[in-house]
């Protein structure tokens, strides 16, 4: 059977576009929705909103660019059919990306980072633990940029491919750089793990706070996509074949900002959860208050609910009613992202 010859009107441009537009616009509003929560928890700024924002500024100028590469170059046609001219602005576009993609990754960890630093730093073996991590991301970021920029001598010969000398293995590179991120992502995601554990609070809400973390892994997901679309990649057809990938590290980015602020939104959740029942609990304390005063069917009330009129007569249930509200305080402390002292 004959081999499918390329056509001069494929054009697969369209895969980046929709990726990019889905990804980026629900990454900026939860950047969004977590300054909210910041101002509804009273939780003042710090540097794990600070670079955030940066990375969302970044990964809107990786998008761009990337639709600049699809106005301007090409982007999403076989490169037999585009000119000489744009392959060589498509290359130079292509390494900035790279450039761009690393710096965003780079961005985002951090952010997730200080987070839990400022949740779980008074612990200093996890403080050690961030700082081991921190260092591992700067050096991903220093060797995979380097190696973006270096990895053709001249560097002119990663977007002229008619100089002389040679390149290294891109599609080896790029998947050797995705799994190096996943791995990255993995360890960060299980940073927080053993800290929630350690709260002192109830188990169902160290069940939630873990919940909110693993969301985390949405982004692992992603990641292993991005891996397995790379094998699609051929250098000679590289505005054709590194689309997809391409619009796998665009949704990447997107979902790692996302990930990185879930944890963040629970005061915004717990207010809004919290109004819905107002209008419930309104109409049913009547109910409540004749709940605590009628006798059980034994024809008293319980013990707990006679001594609740007398907190002094059994400590027992003083102290039943004190932990419970201080435990939620403990936990409302920690979604609004200040450092709790609270741990077992």
């Amino acid at each position: 059977m004959a081999p499918v010859q390329d056509q001069p009107n494929d054009d697969i441009s369209w895969r980046i576009l929709v990726g990019t537009i889905v990804s980026i616009i629900p990454a900026t509003i939860c950047v969004i929705l977590r300054f909210i929560a910041r101002h509804i928890a009273r939780a003042s700024l710090w540097w794990d909103d600070y670079t955030i924002v940066g990375a969302l500024t970044i990964n809107w100028a990786m998008d761009s660019l990337r639709w600049a590469q699809v106005a301007l170059y090409d982007y999403g046609h076989h490169a037999q059919y585009v000119s000489q001219d744009k392959l060589d602005e498509f290359g130079k576009s292509f390494t900035a990306v790279q450039v761009l993609y690393f710096t965003n990754t780079v961005f985002t960890k951090a952010s997730l980072l200080l987070l839990f630093y400022r949740i779980f730093g008074i612990v200093r073996s996890f403080r050690w633990a961030i700082w081991v991590v921190a260092f591992l991301a700067v050096a991903y970021f220093i060797a995979c940029s380097l190696t973006a920029l270096v990895g053709c001598l001249p560097l002119s010969k990663a977007w002229d491919t008619r100089e002389p000398d040679r390149c290294i293995n891109e599609v080896t590179f790029f998947r050797a750089n995705g799994i190096g991120n996943m791995v990255l992502d993995f360890i960060v995601l299980c940073l927080p793990f053993p800290m929630a554990w350690r709260l002192n609070t109830t188990t169902r809400q160290k069940f939630i706070l873990s919940g909110i973390f693993l969301l985390g892994g949405f982004v692992c997901i992603v990641s292993i996509l991005r891996i397995v679309s790379v094998k699609s990649a051929v250098i000679p057809d590289p505005t054709y074949t590194s689309l997809v990938p391409a619009t796998w590290s665009t949704v990447e980015q997107s979902v790692g900002i996302i990930c990185a602020c879930l944890p963040t939104l629970r005061p915004l959740f717990r207010r809004f959860y919290g109004a819905t029942k107002v209008a419930s609990t309104r109409n049913n304390s009547a109910d409540v208050v004749f709940a605590q005063n009628r006798p059980s069917i034994s024809g008293r009330r319980s013990f707990c609910d006679e001594e609740s009129s007398s907190m002094s007569r059994n400590p027992s249930c003083s102290t039943q009613q004190h932990n419970r509200p201080a435990s939620i305080r403990q936990l409302n402390e920690l979604s609004g992202g200040y450092r709790s002292p609270t741990f077992q």
